[in-house]
């Protein structure tokens, strides 16, 4: 019994700190830059799988984030957003304007601006973004993107 509740000690622990590293782990331009899909979306946990209803994009840059949202009906086209962003770590700290010359706190702290919380696993890109900055409790965005080519990127500019 005794070597049964140690194993299970020390699975929790390795599980536990694996997926804290994974959190933790620096982005790279190369690893996000492309053309992403959303597979799901998550707002403080209601959860919405996209797997079957393809309307939402994401366009990484060497200097911006743009968020793409297909119409369901044609003739109205699509919708995007762009933001500027600096990466620092595992975080994007974005904003409308331009960046330059301004600290990560200003563009963090701007109306227009903001930081996500940036992942990747299992060739899934997930932004992660709390309501207040900090921490969960007063909600949070977490969307997934799965990476595809530019052969399936159906907007046309």
């Amino acid at each position: 019994m005794k070597k049964i509740l140690v194993s299970l000690m020390l699975l929790l622990v390795v599980g536990c700190s694996s997926e804290s590293v994974d959190n933790n782990s620096k982005i790279e331009l190369s690893d996000i830059e492309g053309y992403w899909i959303q597979t799901e979306e998550d707002w403080s946990g209601d959860v919405t799988d996209l797997t079957d209803n393809q309307y939402s994009y994401l366009e990484i840059t060497d200097n911006q984030l743009g968020f793409y949202t297909i119409s369901f009906d044609e003739d109205e086209g699509y919708g995007v957003s762009k933001k500027y962003y600096k990466i620092e770590e595992n975080k994007l700290y974005y904003d409308y304007y331009e960046l330059e010359d301004r600290t990560l706190e200003e563009i963090s702290e701007s109306t227009y601006g903001g930081a996500f919380i940036a992942s990747l696993n299992d060739n899934n890109l997930v932004l992660l973004e709390y309501s207040n900055g900090i921490d969960e409790e007063d909600g949070y965005s977490k969307d997934t993107y799965k990476k595809i080519s530019i052969k399936d990127w159906p907007i046309e500019e």
